[in-house]
């Protein structure tokens, strides 16, 4: 039974002392390990593969490996290991991903499927040039993964464009040369090794490919325009094929976002069979998209010639400024196109930019500030740009000073305005909050000139700026400053002791809380001083003979009169010494030190009791001993803030009639007597039993 209380109170501890151990020591007993691999279990070249582990060592080096490969070295995060690899280009197959402790040289590995990848890609004009009906396209078609020397087979398809729908087919053979683990082939369509016959890119849409149906899939489109987009000026070259020669064909272009048909042209066939035309987008026309379809006067092609292109706008960034070229924010800026009589607007950033699309053209850029037009610009557009745009908006510097000049910190602002609104003439009223810095300060930036603005300005949730609150038609101009007076108050403080009578020569000490204005003074016969405050709350201290009176906090919101009652000054401690029997004792010496002050003696009365006068409060110090014996003395220590008696017990005398004996010596003394009262009973007894037997005998 000893035995297993022993091995049950051992795995006890052990278990507290697990638990109470430090996370970076547990964690770092983790170990080398994988924990996730994402991709889990299999991928394919050139894939990204997300891994999740923890090393031996803290913020130690690691390496990944794939098979024989390292693919990345870095820096673990405390134990953990968080990395992204690309796999390499190697051939289908089983491998091992190996985590590496490079301090520890201790790995753990996973395996790892490898792939093959399949991919099929149109190679297509970059954007926005488009193929054009009648052109043909290289396919890439692309294996990764490939063993060397191994012949593989994709079956290439390519899908007219809806509704038609027909596929069109090819086998191609691919192999790696050497020791490559990509096999590819360049295909190109339309081609006569597609079957059925007849392949082709006569149709404007979308063409879908193909590599075995599922295994990879793509797409290519062919239009009938060499573009996608265009900006005014610019010739939109329509070639559109397969069409009876010399037929007529109705040429329709309509914007998409109003419906409204932009363009219509009948032009004839050529002999072979391509309608041709050129539409040059003119100098009014609205950004967006626009619909472009051919329609033949009798058959119609099996699918239709339908086609998207755009009018996008260059990219223009406006920033808005205020007076003093600083950015400003939630301006909104109109632009005017005037060809096109269209307003196309945004509204500018923290760092005062606006992204607008504009096109070729003259406009007018018009900024808003809540509705009132504080700035405009002309600009010429041709092409991608960056313009400043410059608003009436001032920066409104309020600056809080005392009578004297001093700037006064933290002090709360409520400002309110009034405007009328550009477009509607509507009257509106806007407000704004804040605080005066270190400085005095407080800047209101970008706002509107030209209007007043009321600002009551406060100290502790008090309005001190009653008289002088308006700021009358604000200069257009960058920085427009004001300065708002914080007033002086008259206070009148009399300063009484705790008998209520007055102090005088008392220094008077007075700090203002927030801005630390600082004012000293000395009060007169009467105890009496005054002084001129600055508006504010002040924390107010009294000394006298350096000694700290009272501290208490006196706001000077107004003119005003306090008087400050210093409890601790002139109070009165009487002291009682007693003896061991709570006697009074007379004739003591009593040694009373306080703050501030030198020692002060007396000698108690036939009461046993002495009072000591005009003392400070404060902690005290009480001495007593009978005269000539300094050395047997009794302390009391204490703190006192009003009038108060204080009984010191000389606890080792004992007054017996006029004389003060120790109470040890007296104890002696009883001893003895005592002693010797025994010593003659004893005697007496023993003498009185001898002559009893003397006479019996």
């Amino acid at each position: 039974m000893k035995e297993k209380a022993a091995t049950v109170t051992l795995l006890m501890l052990l278990s507290v002392a697990f638990l109470l151990m430090p996370l970076s020591i547990v964690t770092g007993q983790l170990g080398v390990n994988i924990y996730l691999l994402n991709p889990e279990e299999e991928g394919v070249a050139g894939q990204t593969v997300n891994l999740q582990g923890t090393i031996d060592i803290s913020n130690g080096r690691y390496q990944i490996w794939f098979d024989d490969r390292l693919v990345l070295t870095n820096s673990s995060e405390g134990y953990y290991v968080n990395a992204d690899f690309i796999i390499p280009s190697l051939p289908e197959g089983t491998y091992s991903i190996t985590l590496r402790d490079v301090t520890t040289n201790q790995n753990t590995t996973k395996d790892f499927t490898l792939k093959l990848a399949y991919y099929i890609e149109a190679q297509v004009p970059p954007s926005p040039e488009l193929l054009q009906e009648g052109d043909s396209v290289v396919l890439n078609v692309t294996i990764a993964g490939v063993q060397s020397g191994t012949t593989y087979h994709a079956n290439v398809t390519v899908t007219l464009p809806e509704p038609l729908g027909t596929i069109y087919s090819r086998i191609v053979e691919l192999a790696a040369s050497g020791e490559e683990t990509v096999a590819s082939a360049l295909v190109t369509y339309p081609a006569a090794a597609f079957q059925p016959e007849g392949s082709l890119t006569d149709y404007a849409g979308t063409y879908k490919v193909a590599f075995n149906a599922t295994l990879a899939t793509g797409q290519f489109i062919v239009g009938f325009t060499d573009s996608s987009l265009y900006h005014r000026g610019q010739a939109v070259a329509i070639n559109a094929i397969g069409y009876n020669p010399g037929e007529n064909a109705t040429i329709t272009i309509v914007n998409e976002k109003t419906s409204d048909e932009v363009y219509s042209e009948t032009v004839a066939a050529s002999s072979e069979g391509v309608v041709s035309s050129s539409y040059t987008v003119p100098s009014d026309a609205l950004i967006g998209n626009y619909n472009i379809t051919i329609t033949p006067e009798t058959t119609e092609k099996l699918v239709r010639d339908s086609q998207i292109f755009s009018v996008p706008g260059y990219a223009i960034t406006v920033n808005t400024l205020n007076l003093a070229g600083e950015p400003v924010g939630q301006i909104v800026v109109e632009a005017l196109d005037e060809s096109a009589d269209t307003v196309y607007n945004g509204t500018s950033l923290f760092d005062g930019s606006t992204s607008l699309k504009l096109e070729t053209g003259n406009h007018v850029l018009t900024a808003y500030w809540n509705n009132v037009a504080v700035g405009e610009m002309n600009v010429t557009i041709t092409g991608a740009g960056s313009f400043d745009l410059t608003c009436q908006l001032t920066n409104l510097k309020i600056t809080i000073k005392n009578e004297q000049g001093n700037l006064i910190p933290f002090v709360s602002l409520d400002i309110t305005y009034q405007y009328v609104t550009t477009k509607d003439g509507a009257s509106k009223t806007g407000s704004a909050s804040g605080e005066t810095d270190l400085s005095g300060t407080f800047v209101l930036n970008s706002v509107l000139p030209g209007i007043s603005y009321t600002v009551n300005a406060s100290l502790y949730g008090v309005v001190f700026n009653t008289d002088n609150k308006t700021v009358s038609n604000v200069p257009v101009q960058p920085l427009s400053e004001v300065v708002i007076i914080c007033p002086t108050k008259t206070l009148t403080l009399k300063i009484v002791d705790y008998n209520m009578e007055a102090i005088p020569n008392a220094r008077i000490e007075l700090v203002e809380i927030s801005s630390g204005l600082f004012h000293g003074a000395v009060t007169d016969d009467a105890g009496t001083v005054t002084l001129d405050l600055t508006f504010g709350k002040y924390r107010l201290r009294v000394y006298k003979d350096e000694i700290l009176l009272n501290s208490t906090v006196i706001e000077v919101f107004s003119d005003a009169q306090r008087q400050v009652r210093c409890s601790l000054y002139n109070i009165q401690v009487s002291v009682m010494v007693v003896d061991y029997f709570n006697q009074p004792i007379p004739n003591m010496n009593v040694v009373f030190n306080g703050p501030g002050a030198e020692a002060r003696s007396s000698t108690t009365q036939a009461n046993g009791a002495t009072t000591f006068g005009g003392v400070i409060g404060g902690d005290i110090q009480i001495l007593a001993y009978p005269e000539g014996a300094e050395s047997s003395y009794e302390a009391v220590s204490l703190s006192i803030e009003e009038p108060t008696t204080v009984e010191i017990q000389m606890a080792k005398y004992i007054l017996i009639g006029p004389f003060l004996v120790e109470s040890s010596a007296l104890a002696t003394l009883i001893v003895v007597v005592v002693a010797v009262l025994l010593f003659v009973s004893i005697e007496v007894i023993l003498r009185k039993r001898a002559k009893r037997s003397d006479s019996g005998s």
